[in-house]
């Protein structure tokens, strides 16, 4: 007869809304990521984590793939998120985009190379991994991205004339650098500064003010 006095009370089942259920896993995929790389994105793991079970997981995302893909889709929204916040924030007497504390090619490289975030977006895109659900956003964030950037470099040409499309593909362009810059540095990063004799310093802080002042 079991001694109800002793036995082990039932846990109680926390009720959480779809939406609260989705963010509380992807939290959690996100401090496996950080810790372990993509390679470490298994939903046993996750859902001891996040302490659901594997079916709660699979119900909200499918599969682990599916789940690397939406960790992937909202790590460029709160990326891209973050930025704007900066743009629209800073002084509106400075037009640079990337001001002297390098604040925002200092985020870009934080999400993407510290945190692991450009070693999910290699696997995901090279495993065929579709972004597709969040395209619509990410279009609409660049976009306004690229204004700040057309503003900033027509501001550091002075008195000279940039007209509209060629200040335009020059914001792609930079653009395109800073984030494959970013990524290539969070896939190959350490290894490649150790092979060419970088210190820890100079392949981070003192690599990134470096690039960050030669974008303009």
């Amino acid at each position: 007869m079991v001694n109800v006095s002793t036995a082990e009370a039932p846990k109680k089942r926390i009720r959480r809304s779809p939406e609260e259920a989705r963010a509380l896993i992807l939290r959690a995929a996100k401090s496996r990521l950080k810790a372990v790389g993509p390679e470490g994105l298994q939903i046993k793991e996750i859902a001891a984590i996040a302490g659901v079970t594997h079916s709660t997981i699979l119900h909200h995302f499918g599969s682990a793939e599916d789940l690397r893909v939406s960790l992937a889709e909202q790590m460029v929204e709160e990326l891209l998120s973050d930025i704007l916040a900066v743009m629209e924030t800073r002084d509106a007497r400075d037009d640079r985009v990337f001001p002297e504390d390098h604040t925002v090619l200092f985020r870009v490289f934080e999400v993407l190379s510290d945190d692991g975030h450009a070693r999910l977006l290699a696997w995901t895109m090279l495993r065929g991994g579709d972004l597709s659900g969040a395209e619509q956003t990410l279009r609409t964030s660049f976009e306004r991205i690229q204004t700040g950037v057309v503003m900033a470099i027509k501001a550091a040409a002075g008195d000279m004339v940039v007209k509209d499309e060629v200040a335009e593909r020059h914001a792609r362009f930079i653009i395109y650098l800073v984030a494959t810059t970013a990524v290539g540095d969070g896939i190959a990063g350490p290894n490649l500064a150790e092979l060419i004799g970088l210190t820890g310093t100079e392949a981070t802080k003192d690599f990134r003010d470096w690039f960050a002042a030669r974008l303009f």
